[in-house]
């Protein structure tokens, strides 16, 4: 198994590649920003060409730095129901619903969420909700458990969709011992909170997507530890979408945080994985303050930069 990053932008796209039964198998997580959707359909193209299909596309939620890139490369001609075999995108499907949407020029991309379901209903493609207990298969080797959200995490989301700063504070200083003691404020926003998260699992390797959830969502009636071979963190490393019992039942020794802007992720993130995780690799894009030495000099983290294209072997 082998991950893909598609940008390395403050986005989310990743492009899961898999040995399956009968050829290589796709999964695209996301698509990031409009800007970043050249290069990734490029190479989306190529594996349509090479090898007939994308296998599964998932949407995590409809934020503009995961869904914009998707409305560019779903509007190409060869991205159509022959080239995609399912979508997993929760949104109010009714044609009756889809009426009484209204625009809503925030960061949140309820408009363009809409705009997505038109192209995908009008290509006829198929197109799935997905809700924490449900799970899908590809071959019979590839398995995709969906850990989050709950039910009640979508219709909440779907009522916002009709009718908080995640970097740390310029002037903190990286003090893990004082980092790890602090409170955990949870992220409430709807649209956050019912992000579709995926644990992918094949041939005994695992790579957990969080999307930009909330870790009451996915560790909800979690009891047993479940070790993942890569972790992407939830929503650029915010301290609002992270906390110690999420790291203890996901243990991990590689990680993967989008982000690249100069205070990404929070400090009380980088401290909870080196409290739990010391010496584990911590894939983060250039931008980020973690690859410079006067921060990261008494991290006992390896952080490894990526750029567009980086291969991360699961």
């Amino acid at each position: 198994m082998e991950l893909i990053t598609l940008t390395d932008s403050n986005a989310d796209s990743f492009l899961i590649k898999i040995s399956g039964e009968e050829r290589i198998r796709h999964i695209l997580i996301d698509g990031g920003y409009k800007q970043d959707a050249r290069r990734a359909l490029a190479l989306i193209e190529r594996i349509i060409e090479e090898h007939g299909k994308i296998d599964l596309v998932v949407l995590t939620h409809v934020d503009t730095d995961h869904i914009n890139g998707l409305l560019a490369i779903f509007k190409s001609e060869k991205v159509k129901s022959s080239t995609i075999d399912k979508v997993l995108f929760n949104v109010p499907h009714s044609q009756a619903e889809m009426a009484i949407l209204k625009a809503k020029p925030t960061q949140c991309g309820y408009d363009h969420g809409n705009k997505l379901l038109k192209i995908i209903l009008d290509k006829n493609i198929h197109i799935e909700s997905a809700v924490k207990g449900d799970f899908h298969y590809i071959d019979n080797d590839i398995k995709i458990d969906i850990l989050a959200p709950t039910v009640s995490a979508v219709k909440e989301d779907h009522r916002e969709w009709r009718n908080t700063n995640i970097g740390h504070d310029g002037d903190i200083n990286y003090d893990k011992e004082a980092l790890i003691k602090e409170e955990h404020i949870e992220d409430k926003k709807p649209q956050n909170v019912s992000s579709i998260v995926c644990l992918i699992k094949s041939s005994e390797r695992s790579v957990l997507l969080c999307g930009d959830s909330v870790p009451s969502q996915i560790t909800a009636g979690m009891t047993d530890v479940m070790p993942v071979d890569l972790f992407k963190i939830p929503h650029h490393g915010s301290k609002f979408n992270i906390n110690k019992e999420l790291l203890r039942l996901f243990p991990s020794r590689k990680y993967l945080i989008p982000g690249n802007r100069t205070d990404y992720p929070n400090f009380y993130t980088i401290a909870l994985i080196e409290d739990k995780s010391e010496g584990s690799i911590i894939y983060v894009p250039n931008g980020s303050w973690v690859h410079k030495e006067k921060f990261n000099k008494n991290i006992s983290l390896d952080f490894v930069s990526y750029n567009v294209s980086t291969r991360v072997d699961v």
